[in-house]
């Protein structure tokens, strides 16, 4: 017998509903004519899905890629989201999240420095990233930060990142024992090692 098990329908086998984007879906495999046959149920129809006689059964969620290529790129890194949010502010705390973001990004090599500059009366630098991901260019201003506003940037950043890189059910509990620090030179875990 050949094992090949297809992806999930568009739509359920029961009512014909065409599934969603994340969509929870029950499916199932049975044996027929010595081949493996797929049925997947949407949520309604999931609890009158006949599961005797299945081979194997299961639930997954629904990928629609339509739908995931319109979401923008951003969404699937917690550091370029938190870059993208702190970067259109005027407030000196979130430019300077920015910043250290986009050092770190670019040690990431997400990031690529493109060109730096310094404002006419010197009391700025503009720093010109491309994305690689999302194809587009970046400005990101330095009004020579302190040291101060850096090292409390870094703190917020920190927090924010642990928030959004937790999972659902322990965002509550922040006892992570990874913990992961942001230095100057880019992220560095509690085993020494740098990313």
């Amino acid at each position: 017998m050949e094992i090949k098990i297809g992806r999930s329908a568009h739509g359920c086998i029961r009512c014909e509903k065409s599934f969603e984007h994340e969509e929870s879906l029950l499916s199932l495999v049975r044996i027929e004519e010595g081949t493996l046959v797929r049925e997947d149920y949407c949520g309604a129809c999931r609890e009158r899905a006949d599961q005797s006689g299945a081979y194997s059964v299961w639930t997954v969620e629904y990928y629609d890629p339509k739908v995931a290529e319109q979401e923008p790129p951003e969404v699937f890194s917690p550091l370029r989201q938190l870059f993208y949010e702190a970067v259109s502010s005027e407030d000196r705390l979130e430019l300077a999240k920015a910043f250290l973001a986009a050092q770190l990004l670019r040690r990431q090599k997400v990031f690529r420095m493109v060109k730096e500059s310094d404002e006419a009366d010197g009391q700025a630098k503009t720093l010109l990233y491309s994305d690689r991901i999302g194809n587009r260019l970046i400005e990101v201003i330095d009004p020579n930060f302190t040291y101060a506003e850096l090292e409390t940037a870094r703190g917020l950043l920190l927090e924010r990142l642990r928030a959004l890189e937790a999972p659902p059910e322990s965002k509550e509990d922040s006892g992570d024992s990874r913990d992961t620090a942001i230095t100057r030179e880019g992220t560095a875990t509690n085993d020494g090692s740098a990313t």
